[in-house]
């Protein structure tokens, strides 16, 4: 299959230069023809003229970026511009490479025929399918805006989420960092240099300064030992971590740590409560809404209750029952549901539980960064302490034998 060099003017009066992978040049022709374009000229592609697609180091579509393009979207399709010119107008002036190829595509394939969620749910990799199930919701219900709009509003609330976790724990992380760094230069530099002097005067260590000393010299000489076995570790818990039983463990045991435990559970209920309301808002069916925000959490546990949850409301069980028999959610979240039902009001009433727990997650967060912080501390002055004690012990016994003489 050969690249084709075409130029054309697309439907709304535009000229396009580009190429195309094609058979021959009439299917080329034919391919371009296919969006309603009005081919100018067609010719196979030289070498220079190919596109050369180098390896890809992009960290994928950031939050922030699906908002902006969720309100531009709005914005356009409100003025009366169509999807297809929407599209190309947001792919031209999208920064990220991944994101302006997913646009493209997409936009190629609605000209085909395909509809907007269609189309979406091809590009896997830049739309969740979150996104693309709201969308064909919206399409669905003649509501694409109000799609938009609220995945709009989801982005923003997870980027808003995600900036207060980052930006209390930049301290602790920094601290645990420079901690790490002390500890290394003084196994590195400061206790070798202290042990050469040492055998030069011939002076007794005591045994803690020789664990002190040997551990220097193993960690200098032999480092990348420690490096593996981190590594080893890092890829058994990973390897453990994706079975089953061992996700249903980890994730347990998170709900259980001092101060992390509310942390990550304050945040599956606001990831549960926002999406599950986001999905109900737009029209989509209870089932469909509960398969969907399970996959979109990040707990073994909870996403297995949202699947009994749906098994038992598919029986024609009330959702607020097996929510409350999980024993997972706390009954704030369950007294909601309840009140939601009867009044028929349960997307309003889980994004109220929504913003209450991004608050929770928010003090959590909080909490969490404050009391690491002298735990970091005090751990790294009890390990600098004792280094130096170590380190100074054979002085003082000297001085000590000197006096005594």
């Amino acid at each position: 299959m050969a690249n084709y060099k075409y130029r054309i003017i697309t439907p709304e009066g535009r000229t396009r230069m580009g190429t195309v992978p094609a058979g021959d040049k009439n299917a080329a022709i034919e391919l371009l023809k296919s969006g309603g374009n009005t081919v100018i000229s067609v010719q196979e592609a030289s070498g220079l003229d190919r596109n050369i697609k180098l390896p890809s180091f992009s960290k994928g579509i950031s939050h922030r970026e699906m908002s902006v393009f969720c309100r531009q979207f709005v914005t356009l399709s409100s003025s009366g511009v169509s999807i297809v010119r929407s599209l190309e107008m947001l792919e031209e002036q999208s920064e990220n490479q991944m994101f302006k190829d997913a646009l493209r595509d997409v936009r190629i394939s609605v000209e085909k025929g395909a509809t907007l969620s269609e189309s979406m749910h091809r590009q896997s990799r830049v739309f969740p399918p979150m996104f693309t199930a709201l969308v064909g919701a919206g399409e669905e219900a003649g509501r694409l805006e109000v799609a938009f709009e609220r995945m709009a509003i989801h982005y923003e609330k997870s980027e808003k989420m995600r900036g207060v976790v980052k930006k209390a724990m930049v301290y602790p992380i920094i601290l645990a960092l420079v901690a790490l760094a002390v500890v290394v230069i003084m196994l590195t530099r400061i206790v070798p240099m202290y042990a050469q002097m040492f055998d030069q005067m011939g002076t007794e260590m005591p045994g803690a300064t020789k664990t002190l000393v040997a551990f220097s010299g193993f960690f200098t000489s032999f480092w990348w030992i420690l490096v593996l076995v981190i590594l080893a570790i890092v890829i058994a818990y990973r390897s453990y971590a994706a079975t089953p039983s061992g996700k249903i463990r980890i994730d347990r045991l998170k709900l259980k740590l001092p101060v992390l435990g509310k942390l990550n559970k304050s945040t599956v209920c606001a990831q549960f409560s926002r999406n599950l309301s986001t999905l109900l808002g737009s029209g989509m069916p209870i089932m469909r809404a509960l398969t969907i925000t399970a996959d979109t959490l990040g707990n073994e546990l909870y996403k297995q209750s949202l699947k009994g949850a749906e098994e038992q409301v598919t029986r024609g069980s009330r959702l607020a029952d097996p929510i409350a028999d999980s024993g997972l959610y706390p009954m704030m979240i369950v007294n909601m549901i309840k009140v939601g039902e009867e009044t028929g009001t349960v997307d309003s009433m889980l994004e109220k539980a929504a913003d209450y727990y991004e608050e929770e997650v928010t003090a959590a967060t909080e909490a969490a960064a404050a009391a690491l912080e002298p735990i970091i501390i005090i751990v790294m002055a009890l390990i600098v302490v004792g280094i130096i004690a170590a380190v100074f012990a054979p002085m003082i016994s000297l001085y000590t034998n000197i006096d005594a003489l």
